[in-house]
């Protein structure tokens, strides 16, 4: 299953880590216990769990970033080269342990996350400028991910050199706003923030605190992306592209666990948008992606299968012949 449209690579730029997922009713106090319902581990962090729902659509990915030189870095490169992922532009850097990522999901499906990536596995522009420099053909697309929010705007530079669009999933919310503001966002084609991370992208301006519908307008206009998609979980996403704002309502879903939609979520929207769909069909078809994410437990593990999406997003329910 390849999408129809253009046929180059997609780089995504951020953190590879192992996620340990907990099942929990309620978070510990200080100094308390608390006896989780379920734990496990998987390879995990947004830009691994980006990566493989555009493998699974078919497409040519490129993973950009590190891990530690250890059993964990190891088995999170294996979980990538077996969805179909190039990993050659991953660095294993030795004596650094490959993060961990505590998730804490409640029983309603909300979640709480605690995460550190060190310094020493921090990507780099100039790996993403060695990716491009052994890549052949083009790079359509680079989804940029905010885990190493210091260099964003390295980050964001390195990826308008090297792809035709670049993405920007402004996740984690940056904290500073002299981050935001020295990002070059003039160089960005499509922001996927949360509502959250949007208000964030705007702080210190009124429309921070303004109304959820009015936030895409609102950093479309402030920094000048042209798409932006404001992500607002069960109600939906808002988007603003080619001086239009549409709402778009939450496919309906029974939610277990939000851990890695809008993972999916931003990996389908920008391969819908790079093959020349319609926004509307576009949104449609992240949303989807989503909504079945959402309807299981975990995160790598809950992200549609390539089956799925391809009867998600081609109406095909059997593997061509």
């Amino acid at each position: 299953m390849v999408l129809h449209g253009p046929a180059g690579r997609f780089f995504v730029v951020g953190a590879f880590v192992l996620d340990c997922l907990v099942s929990t009713r309620r978070l510990p106090r200080w100094g308390r216990d608390v006896r989780a319902d379920a734990m496990r581990t998987v390879p995990g962090g947004k830009a691994l769990n980006q990566a493989v729902t555009l493998a699974r659509l078919g497409l040519p990915v490129t993973a950009v970033g590190a891990v530690g030189a250890d059993g964990v870095g190891a088995a999170v490169r294996a979980a990538l080269a077996g969805e179909g992922v190039d990993v050659s532009a991953m660095t294993a850097v030795p004596d650094v342990p490959t993060p961990v990522c505590v998730v804490h999901v409640r029983g309603d499906g909300e979640k709480a996350v605690v995460w550190r990536v060190p310094e020493a596995l921090a990507v780099t522009g100039d790996q993403v400028h060695a990716a491009a420099a052994a890549t052949d053909g083009p790079v359509d697309a680079a989804l940029v991910t905010f885990e190493f929010a210091e260099r964003a705007a390295d980050l964001v530079t390195a990826a308008a050199k090297a792809a035709t669009r670049v993405v920007v999933n402004s996740a984690p919310a940056p904290a500073d706003p002299a981050v935001v503001g020295a990002v070059p966002w003039e160089q960005v084609d499509i922001l996927v923030p949360n509502e959250t991370e949007a208000r964030a992208l705007l702080a210190g301006r009124a429309a921070a605190r303004g109304p959820a519908g009015r936030l895409a307008e609102a950093v479309a206009e402030t920094l000048g992306v042209p798409t932006v998609c404001v992500t607002l979980g069960e109600r939906g996403c808002v988007l603003r592209t080619g001086g239009g704002t549409t709402v778009h309502p939450a496919v309906a879903a029974r939610v277990i666990d939000t851990t890695g939609a809008s993972d999916a979520f931003t990996a389908v929207l920008v391969a819908r948008l790079v093959a020349g769909d319609d926004p509307a069909t576009a949104v449609h078809h992240a949303q989807a992606a989503a909504a079945l994410t959402v309807s299981r437990v975990g995160a790598y593990e809950a992200l549609p299968t390539a089956g799925e999406l391809r009867e998600l997003v081609f109406g095909l329910r059997n593997p061509p012949g």
